[in-house]
């Protein structure tokens, strides 16, 4: 009876492997990696690329244009400033027009004897700077001043106007080179700029404007 069990025993052992190791369908079935209708995923190598070119891109910096400079001298002077400060600067030429004067005047006369006796009259009124301009656009024309305030230009003109004559005024231009400083600058340096601008020429009323980064 002892040797049955035994055989017994050794006969459910043997099944049991045979099904749970060696059979065929006992195998571990591992589902595929890549699937026909899905692209596989590929892993990148340049990603320290990446972030590096990310961290110095444009976007982390702001870029200014501060100017104008009346003078190309000053506007190199705050250039090399900027330049030393450790930051990219470029020196922009650009013209423009600038108001010169306010002109006021009588328009021109038929001739120059009527001119001179329009003249003669204004001055009686303790008007000065009263001339006869005899060439060019105005001629015969009464000259009587120019301003560099155009508040001033239009009482002298209105006074003129109210003594009986025709007074008008006009601005007068003329085009000037100016210099602006095009520089960049990385968040957190705060670079004095104006300060230097200051302190290098007082004559030119300069700002600090963005501009688009290249």
């Amino acid at each position: 009876m002892y040797q049955l069990l035994i055989v017994l025993l050794l006969l459910n052992a043997s099944v049991f492997t045979w099904n749970a190791v060696l059979s065929p369908d006992a195998q571990e079935v591992r589902p595929a990696l890549i699937e026909p209708t899905i692209p596989a995923l590929e892993l990148r190598q340049d990603v320290d690329d990446v972030v590096y070119s990310s961290a110095t891109a444009g976007t982390q910096s702001s870029c200014y244009s501060i100017g104008p400079y009346n003078s190309e001298k000053a506007a190199k002077l705050v250039a090399d400033k900027v330049r030393a400060f450790g930051l990219d600067a470029a020196i922009r030429k650009k013209s423009r027009m600038q108001t010169l004067n306010f002109f006021v005047y009588i328009p021109p006369s038929p001739d120059y004897a009527q001119a001179e006796q329009t003249a003669q009259d204004i001055a009686k009124n303790d008007v000065r700077d009263v001339q006869i301009i005899t060439q060019g656009p105005y001629q015969n024309a009464i000259s009587l001043g120019s301003f560099t305030n155009l508040n001033k230009a239009k009482r002298h003109a209105e006074y003129i106007r109210y003594l009986g004559y025709d007074a008008q005024y006009t601005e007068q231009q003329a085009s000037l080179d100016v210099f602006w400083v095009d520089y960049d600058e990385p968040f957190g340096s705060n670079a004095p700029v104006q300060a230097w601008s200051v302190a290098i020429d007082l004559t030119s009323e300069v700002q600090r404007i963005p501009r688009a980064c290249r």
